[in-house]
């Protein structure tokens, strides 16, 4: 090849190479083109799609919690809150703008030319500058809050530990995680990543006023990154959750009673049936309804990590689909300025059968302070070791015998009264119980007319059948399966002796006698015993709302206990072991059967029913009941009821009754509850309890037991006179020795406040007529029978 031609086939050489990597990059470039539009073009069009549009999810309302008049109970109010930003909590909002301002002086050019320790001095100069712009942020963010600097700053440094403490935690999880992978520790290599709450703000101080929040805004828009106002955060409201009720002294027993008034100051009025909301999602919550589903697609009502409104306890808990929202959502397509808006939707409103005002007079005559909840000297007479005045949990039910509906579900202790406890007290009451519809106790005495109608429709015990009182059962036996009065303390007397004759119904229930329905029981016979108290509601839920709408199988364990009633195992063990005191104890509500005050006074509300199934329930809506709540009609012959209602009559009403009259020390004697237009039928009993553990030292552990002091009950119905009964009423008093005597008293209240709210007509005269009632005291001489009904209704002693 000639020496001219060699350039020419080097450059075409050159030029095919060149021609091939040309065509290589666009073969290239043509397989990321057919990749970004063909086999992804979707997922990138739907991105940028998205980032032309901007959306809001617009926050919605709890539904609120009312009563049966409407009056609010709960309910989300907007309110504003004022939070700081992490970086003014740890430090870092004020070593961040010295920096700045470090910078800014000196310029680009010459800061990066200092030494590192001249830049640091000219730092730190800045720094105190600067700490006292964050000082005087602080200064005005506690007066425009209206709290102290000192208690922002104690807000301040428990937030940095608390925060500091779970960064900790979470750090050493990450190193531990990277140690792993690694196969050694990362030393120094390892850098933690702030965790969620060193990035966001955190409140300092709740519900501040229109005006500070504008003035916060100012100062926020000031100094960026300092100062958050929460807009239109929505705190969950408690109108009633304390409330001061003023109660009468005048029909109180004789040694607390005065012609004055007294303020009773209730905090926690309805706080263990309404429950709690948390602030905070939890992992439960995200799992059992996400925000965004694992579709892909979003529920507007569904949970999203951090901050939200979600039922903790309760009824809040219990109802909680019911009572939340759906989010609303605004969009705003960027390219074309367009907007959209689905306005979010507020939870239901959950209307209850209680009258909240009602609830709070119940709350304040169970409060010891009042006087009735406290040992007394003639609760017990001074011999069981508990100490006068000492304060005793209790619990007070009343429901509609027409409708099932509950009014009024009292507990002492609530919640808030554990702030002010001792700990020998909070080991004592446990103030977390609701012991109206959560605690179960045995029934002892109360079921006595109950035994009795059972029986008798099922055609085991004759209608006007009489039982012969020898003041024990078992002929063979006379210290065990006992009549109350066959003690040492009255002559070893019995009901035969003291009324000349046989028993009937009337008389067994009045006088309590244990050895009629020891007989009811024995005939009765245990397992149609067993079925009977099932029929009652005796291990069961009532399906009342308190765990909110689900069927029985799927509800939860708190809110409403089942109570106790003996299993199959259980009646096997009783009949192979030839027992016969168990299934006779049965009948006066001792051995194996336990139950809650609220089904106490269900059970007497359906006996006034003549046998009408209509459980208690605290919601109105019936949608919002359980479906699987019970119907029909239980085998309660008319005069059966009528003749068990009677019983109750004398029991409260007439002298010999074991509810009619309280024994003074000085020999007086005076009506437990008298009140004029009111008939009251009424059951009194005493539940053996377990040994109750004294912490004497105060140390919240046990240094001994007091044995033998029983719970007291007085379970009744009340009724305009010569109409049927309107009201059950249940009361259970822990520790509280006599029945009639200790819990009797508070039954009268309930009462009488029942009479004060025109519950049982006209309110305004029946105002009237409560205010014109007095106690009329009278002596032993006066009354014909010797025997003062005293606390051992039941059998104590086997």
């Amino acid at each position: 090849m000639s020496a001219p031609d060699r350039p020419t086939a080097r450059a075409r050489k050159r030029l095919i190479f060149l021609g091939a990597l040309a065509l290589l990059a666009i073969t290239g470039l043509s397989a990321r083109l057919w990749q970004l539009t063909v086999v992804d073009g979707a997922d990138f069009r739907e991105e940028a799609e998205q980032r032309l549009d901007r959306v809001n999810w617009i926050p919605t309302k709890r539904g609120k919690i009312v009563d049966r008049l409407d009056r609010v109970i709960a309910e989300d109010v907007s309110v504003y809150d004022v939070a700081l930003n992490y970086s003014m909590i740890d430090g870092s909002w004020v070593r961040a703008r010295a920096l700045r301002k470090a910078r800014k002086e000196f310029g680009r050019s010459l800061w990066g030319r200092l030494s590192r320790e001249a830049r640091d001095s000219t730092v730190e100069l800045c720094l105190l500058e600067q700490e006292e712009v964050k000082n005087d942020i602080l200064n005005q963010v506690a007066l425009l809050c209206d709290i102290s600097r000192a208690q922002i700053d104690e807000k301040i440094e428990m937030i940095r530990a608390q925060v500091q403490k779970r960064a900790d935690a979470v750090w050493a999880k990450q190193r531990e995680a990277l140690t792993a992978k690694l196969g050694h520790d990362p030393g120094d290599s390892f850098h933690p990543e702030p965790i969620r709450e060193q990035k966001t703000s955190h409140v300092i101080a709740r519900q501040v006023s229109e005006i500070a929040a504008f003035a916060l805004r100012k100062l926020s828009d000031e100094f960026p990154n300092s100062v958050e106002v929460k807009e239109d955060a929505l705190r969950r409201m408690h109108p009633w959750e304390s409330v001061d009720v003023r109660l009468s002294r005048k029909t109180l027993p004789k040694p607390l009673r005065n012609p004055g008034d007294v303020n009773i100051h209730v905090v926690g009025v309805f706080d263990h049936v309404l429950g709690t909301i948390r602030e905070e999602t939890w992992a439960e919550d995200l799992a059992r309804r996400p925000f965004v589903k694992s579709d892909g697609t979003i529920d507007p009502g569904g949970y999203r990590p951090g901050p939200d409104l979600v039922g903790g306890r309760g009824l809040e808990a219990a109802y909680e689909d019911w009572l939340r929202g759906e989010r609303g959502q605004h969009q705003k397509h960027m390219d074309t300025q367009k907007e959209e808006r689905v306005e979010p939707k507020d939870g239901l409103d959950l209307r209850l059968t209680i009258d909240i005002e009602l609830q709070a007079s119940v709350q304040a005559i169970l409060n010891p302070e009042f006087g009735l909840t406290k040992v007394q000297e003639w609760h017990h007479g001074g011999a069981d070791g508990l100490p006068n005045g000492l304060p005793l949990a209790s619990a007070a039910v009343i429901v509609e015998v027409d409708s099932g509906e509950i009014l009024a579900m009292g507990s002492w202790p609530t919640l808030p009264d554990a702030a002010g406890m001792s700990a020998s007290d909070l080991f004592r009451l446990q103030p977390g119980v609701n012991r109206a519809s959560e605690a179960v106790y045995p029934p002892g005495s109360i079921v006595k007319p109950l035994v009795y109608v059972g029986a008798v429709g099922a055609e085991k015990f004759p209608l006007a059948g009489t039982v012969e009182c020898k003041g024990h059962y078992f002929p063979e036996f006379k210290d065990r399966a006992r009549c109350w009065i066959y003690r040492p303390q009255y002559g070893m007397t019995n009901h035969t002796a003291q009324t000349g004759g046989a028993l009937n119904v009337e008389a067994g229930i009045s006088r309590s006698c244990n050895i009629f329905f020891y007989t009811v029981a024995h005939k009765f016979g245990l397992r149609p015993l067993v079925d009977w108290y099932k029929s009652l509601g005796v291990g069961m839920t009532l399906g009342s709302g308190l765990q909110g709408p689900l069927p029985a199988a799927q509800r939860g364990v708190g809110g409403e206990s089942v109570g106790m009633i003996p299993n199959e195992e259980q009646l096997l063990n009783i009949e192979s072991r030839h027992d016969l005191f168990t299934p006779i104890i049965m009948g006066i509500g001792q051995g194996p059967i336990a139950w809650t005050p609220l089904q106490a006074a269900n059970a007497f509300a359906t006996l006034a029913r003549g046998g009408e199934i209509r459980d208690a329930h605290i919601v109105r809506d019936e949608d919002a009941l359980p479906p699987d709540r019970r119907t029909g009609k239980l085998d309660m012959p008319p005069e059966a009821c009528r003749r068990a209602l009677e019983g109750l009559r004398q029991a409260v009403e007439e002298k010999h009754g074991t509810g009619h009259h309280i024994k003074y020390g000085d020999g007086s004697q005076e009506p437990i509850i008298s009140i004029p237009g009111i008939t009251l039928y009424g059951k009194t009993g005493t539940a053996q309890a377990p040994p109750l553990p004294m912490d004497d030292n105060g140390d919240g552990k046990p240094d001994r037991s007091l044995k033998g002091i029983d719970h007291a009950w007085f379970v009744g119905l009340a009724g305009v006179k010569g109409a049927k009964p309107k009201y059950a009423i249940a009361v259970l008093v822990e520790r509280g020795g006599s029945g009639g005597k200790a819990a009797g008293p508070i039954a009268g209240q309930l009462v009488r406040a029942l009479l004060d709210r025109g519950y049982f007509g006209d309110e305004k005269n029946s105002k009237k007529q409560n205010e014109k009632s007095h106690i009329e005291p009278f002596y032993p001489s006066q009354d014909p029978m010797p025997i003062d009904p005293e606390q051992d209704e039941g059998e104590t002693q086997l």
